[in-house]
């Protein structure tokens, strides 16, 4: 193999060796646009992207091992009996170690909190103007409420906040082999609450309101309506938010939207290439993986037809419809910079928002990341000018925003590149949504949504569209609308599946780099990585909840489950 450097400074012979190496490879990676237009997604997986001996070695001991034992020792008269009662649930993990948030999930305090540093806190956001899509005033939510809270106040002061799922209301909802599942589609209104003492404080709970019928309201609800009435709405929004992250969060915005840039850098980037090189351990396994998801969960008849909402049409529609921002605006690689999505969002200003554990940790890996690959381009580009004239790098940027069918659809990717802070972004966020961000939404399902009350992935009963002020639900109605039995049991397992294995952890590579100058670099990534696992860990013995989910030893390179 030729040294380590960009094409325009090899020699003549290993120019011609390079572009005969990714001619051949251009043959077995091929892009294939009709799958999920506007997405791509590979042809066919080229043998050498499958998972490798180790990791079928310590994958399948590690998964089936447990959920064997686990299924054997559950102790239930039968998988399709209706469960009595709540408590029930807590009996589906004999052997397993069961969800920590069972114990306290049906708080507001855990509610509120799993929008900041649960499965899926890519939602919440700061409520700049009035949700468009909540059919009440302020005025009318304060009278709901009563008197507990100013919500005035605290709209003027930045305070309030909302998760908002009323994008998820075109679904009508699956089957399953006893019947019809359903997709709630709530808007739920959150505020912060300082404790007047430095930092401390809680986002709290202060209002639902559930899908209205076209030109009607919906029903609205506040922790202060009767106790299962308010549990059922809470527990519209975990269906919600679970469909949103299994659909949208994680499958959309890690799995998919990485996987043209795997295809066209082993397309366009020669092995000898610097980037190819820097990109190599965090694509390790996608391909394959990806795949796999799409013959075996996505699928007909599959996990995601069976556990989810919707049909398997709707569910796939919805990470279409997470592709675009807006009706007109497709995902960009640009707006998905870590930084970017939290300003966004309006959750960067920290005297609002004290408190988020998925921000506060990820920007401490973002920067980590982004100091790195400054510090690795270095030593191959010496400026501006060395990009513009590096050939394979231009033709992987021209390969990925191509909107083609022979290109990668990539929106807000500058082709061509034109300088090493435009490479430098790039590549931080394609190793940062490849590492942590894929880590962060994959290692928190088990944890959060293992425990069937607290994120069931469909409900089993049409969403209710209006409730008696003078009459709570009855146990059975609130059971009723939750999975039965054996989708409970398909849903740990497969959840587990997801959650319980890791080939790697970030910066820890099985083939380090082959030059001394770039292994400096990594060592001290290296050492940057330490000390921020150091810190996380502090900063989790003040959190009333831990967020280890980006603790760097616990955050994989490459989106391999």
């Amino acid at each position: 193999m030729s040294a380590i450097r960009p094409p325009q400074f090899d020699s003549a012979e290993n120019q011609e060796s390079r572009r005969a190496w990714l001619a051949r490879n251009r043959r077995k990676y091929q892009f294939e646009a009709d799958y999920l237009p506007p997405l791509t997604v590979i042809k066919d997986v080229p043998l050498e992207e499958s998972f490798s001996p180790r990791y079928l070695a310590e994958r399948v001991p590690a998964t089936l091992g447990p959920l064997a034992s686990n299924t054997l020792a559950v102790k239930v008269r039968s998988l399709w009996d209706p469960l009595d009662d709540l408590r029930d649930y807590e009996d589906f993990y004999p052997t397993l170690t069961a969800p920590t948030v069972m114990r306290g999930y049906q708080t507001d305090e855990s509610f509120a909190e799993q929008r900041l540093s649960g499965a899926n806190p890519m939602v919440i956001r700061r409520a700049r103007d009035w949700p468009a899509s909540l059919a009440y005033s302020l005025a009318e939510v304060q009278s709901a409420y009563g008197p507990a809270l100013d919500l005035e106040q605290k709209f003027k002061d930045g305070h309030l906040y909302a998760a908002d799922y009323s994008a998820l209301s075109f679904v009508k909802g699956g089957t399953y082999l006893k019947g019809k599942k359903y997709l709630p589609a709530p808007v739920a209104l959150f505020a912060w609450r300082g404790t007047g003492y430095g930092q401390r404080g809680e986002m709290m709970p202060v209002a639902i309101q559930l899908a209205p019928k076209p030109g009607e309201k919906g029903p609205l609800l506040t922790p202060f309506s009767p106790r299962l009435q308010w549990l059922y709405a809470k527990t519209c929004v975990q269906i919600a938010d679970a469909n949103h992250h299994e659909m949208a969060t994680h499958l959309c915005h890690t799995h998919f939207v990485m996987e043209p840039f795997a295809i066209s850098s082993a397309r366009q980037l020669a092995p000898a290439h610097p980037v190819a090189i820097l990109l190599r351990p965090h694509f390790r396994f996608m391909l394959f993986n990806n795949e796999l998801a799409r013959k075996r969960l996505v699928n007909q008849g599959g996990i995601v037809d069976n556990l989810l909402a919707g049909a398997l049409s709707e569910s796939l529609e919805i990470v279409k419809q997470a592709y675009f921002t807006n009706a007109q605006t497709h995902w960009r690689l640009d707006a998905s910079a870590l930084p970017q999505t939290i300003w966004e969002r309006g959750l960067d200003d920290t005297d609002h928002l004290p408190h988020y554990p998925y921000r506060d940790d990820g920007l401490l890996l973002w920067q980590a990341v982004e100091r790195y690959v400054g510090a690795y381009l270095a030593i191959y580009y010496a400026g501006a000018e060395d990009i513009q004239q590096d050939y394979e790098l231009q033709a992987w940027a021209r390969e990925l925003a191509d909107p083609g069918p022979e290109g990668g659809h990539v929106r807000g990717l500058p082709s061509p590149i034109h300088t090493l802070e435009e490479l430098q972004a790039i590549l931080t966020t394609v190793i940062y949504t490849c590492g942590p961000q894929h880590s962060a939404v994959n290692y928190t399902q088990y944890p959060y949504l293992g425990f069937i009350p607290n994120g069931p992935l469909a409900a089993y009963q049409p969403p209710r569209t209006e409730f008696d002020p003078q009459q709570d639900l009855t146990l059975g109605e609130l059971l009723a609308f939750l999975p039965p039995s054996q989708q409970v049991m398909d849903q740990i397992q497969i959840l587990y599946t997801l959650s319980c294995y890791r080939y790697d952890r970030l910066g820890y590579f099985d083939d380090p780099f082959p030059d001394p100058q770039a292994r400096r670099v990594l060592a001290q990534f290296r050492q940057d990585l330490q000390g921020i696992e150091r810190k996380i860990e502090l900063r989790n013995k003040n959190r009333v909840v831990p967020y280890p989910y980006l603790r760097p030893s616990l955050v994989l390179n490459s989106i391999s489950i």
